[in-house]
């Protein structure tokens, strides 16, 4: 099997393995480069010129790429907590204060999933529980 990358005005538009040449399956006008022997092989949206693929940079200061970040790790955070006092739940193992704790961080995890990143740095975090 082969792996192929799809260009498209100058960008890798996606990447596909196959067991036969991508030229037999879709039609000859799209181009495709084989990957197969590259080490880090390309993801959609690298740039490619000249042979050569280079990934997107990612400005890594921007304030809403920080708040989705950050975002991201408080609803893995949420999650893992939940979890445990769920089952705690379903299986009728809950003392009344971990029933408390699951309400209290599932109003977090949904305070969560309302925070809109694209207005960071402006962003009120919700309070997480304790």
């Amino acid at each position: 099997m082969k792996t192929y990358a799809r260009i498209e005005n100058n960008k890798v538009a996606e990447v596909v393995s196959l067991d036969i040449a991508p030229e037999k399956l879709y039609h000859p006008s799209l181009k495709w480069v084989d990957i197969t022997a590259l080490g880090n092989k390309p993801a959609q949206n690298d740039d490619y010129k000249d042979g050569v693929f280079t990934a997107q940079v990612v400005e890594v200061e921007s304030p809403v790429f920080l708040a989705v970040s950050k975002l991201a790790g408080l609803m893995a955070e949420a999650g893992q907590v939940i979890a445990p006092l769920q089952d705690a739940v379903d299986v009728g193992m809950a003392t009344d204060e971990e029933a408390a704790r699951l309400v209290a961080w599932k109003k977090y995890r949904v305070l969560l999933s309302r925070v809109d990143t694209s207005k960071a740095p402006d962003i009120t975090w919700p309070v997480k529980p304790e």
